[in-house]
């Protein structure tokens, strides 16, 4: 079965998204959760966590961030309030808390995420030895790649089909040293409304911003792999990844309906052309108008992946 799996920037939108065909929704809190749309506190979280098994459907908590000293210090009561709210699941990144989660009063079941070094069947294999039960592939990894991953994972493989892609992240507050430099007073760099481009070329525009993470840098183009969902499906790559960082409100909302409609499609079997290439106008329709979309490194041949 072909599963969904969404952000959130807020409870309502958290609730539509589930009403709107996602199977699991992805929210969580600033110190651990790792470039969110939104975050929630823990009482909305537990509203959330209601709502969505009332439903039959799932809540999983972002806890991928990197965690230095400051932060690893406030993991066991943070692990205790989570499994205290019932959450389903974590999205989890950092040795330092899977350490700490090696103790079953801690333990909740996780995705492993980190991020650009999810890569290969033996990675995935091996942090489910640690309490892994699904791992999220590093947004990198190519069709091809996939094709020879998916087989000799012993654990479910995410992969992210539609939304942003970060490309770098710093501990540094570069954005801070910048303005700093050049002598201008700081911008709200958590509007998440800044672009860097490269020299003579003006067609990049790499979205950036910084928070207590550090600054974080995407890439120009969005990942949007609808009409891509035949060859993920046909490899057995069932749980889908919608990142909604960049697309807010009801249009995020939107987008989630529109990929379910195409697993609904895949799974009668009724998938045909016209009704995808409606489906692919409403994701652009509710798609922000100042990022583009394409299919990322997913269609690319393995050599060109470095």
């Amino acid at each position: 079965m072909i599963e969904l799996i969404a952000t959130t920037e807020s409870l309502e939108q958290g609730k539509q998204v589930l009403l709107n065909g996602a199977d699991y929704v992805v929210t969580g809190e600033e110190v651990f959760g790792l470039r969110l749309p939104g975050h929630l506190t823990d009482e909305e979280i537990g509203e959330l966590v209601t709502f969505a098994h009332e439903q039959g459907k799932q809540v999983i908590v972002a806890a991928n961030a990197i965690l230095h000293n400051d932060k690893i210090e406030l993991a066991r009561p943070y692990l205790k309030r989570m499994k205290a709210l019932n959450v389903d699941k974590l999205l989890v990144g950092d040795t330092g808390l899977i350490q700490i989660m090696k103790d079953p009063e801690y333990y909740i079941p996780y995705i492993y995420d980190a991020s650009v070094l999810t890569t290969s069947s033996g990675q995935v294999n091996f942090w489910k030895k640690y309490g892994a039960v699904a791992a999220l592939v590093a947004r990198e990894v190519p069709y091809v790649e996939l094709e020879l991953l998916l087989p000799k994972a012993e654990i479910p493989v995410v992969t992210q089909v539609y939304g942003a892609q970060c490309i770098q992240q710093s501990k540094r507050n570069l954005l801070d040293n910048y303005f700093n430099f050049i002598e201008k007073e700081p911008l709200n760099f958590e509007d998440r409304h800044l672009f860097l481009s490269e020299p003579g070329k003006d067609d990049t525009h790499y979205s950036v911003y910084q928070d207590s993470h550090g600054t974080h840098v995407f890439a120009t183009n969005d990942i949007h792999l609808l009409e891509q969902l035949p060859m993920l499906e046909g490899i057995n790559a069932k749980q889908w990844y919608l990142d909604g960082l960049y697309t807010p409100g009801e249009d995020f909302v939107a987008v989630v309906k529109a990929y379910d409609q195409a697993r609904q499609l895949l799974e009668s079997g009724e998938w045909n052309e016209a009704q995808v290439s409606q489906l692919d106008e409403w994701v652009k329709k509710h798609h922000p108008a100042n990022r583009e979309l394409d299919t990322g490194f997913f269609l690319y041949a393995a050599d060109k992946v470095q």
